[in-house]
């Protein structure tokens, strides 16, 4: 009887492990400094709702993932958001993304300002 209890806790406990998938790590780097870390950039896998800040090395990293396909969003102030596809399998994933500034025309600029004052106006004039 030990002997069976034994191979069933071995059996479950070797299937527990398994199932536990890989993870998912990575740098973040800035483009417009010639891919230095980007540290504390917001990233996110889109399926799950986990999110994590990469740290001062730009670094960031998701553990305990069931195999399959994620998305990561990155993001940070000033910056475009970028989107990309990785898949899972049991190892580690590591992984290099590069975000670029975002950047604002001279209208959109304008049409910013311009409602910037009128919002002041409006506000003045009660």
């Amino acid at each position: 009887m030990k002997k069976i209890t034994y191979l069933a806790f071995f059996l479950i406990s070797t299937f527990s492990f398994a199932q536990n998938g890989g993870s998912i790590s990575g740098n973040l780097l800035d483009y417009e400094s010639h891919n230095e870390p980007l540290m504390f950039a917001k990233v996110l896998i889109k399926e799950t709702g986990a999110h994590v800040l990469s740290d001062e090395k730009g670094y960031f990293k998701f553990e305990n993932l069931n195999n399959g396909e994620y998305t990561l969003i990155c993001s940070f102030v000033g910056y475009q958001t970028k989107e990309s596809k990785i898949t899972v399998a049991s190892d580690t994933n590591h992984i290099k993304l590069v975000l670029e500034a975002s950047t604002i025309s001279i209208e959109d600029l304008v049409s910013t300002m311009a409602s910037v004052d009128n919002s002041n106006l409006s506000t003045t004039n009660n």
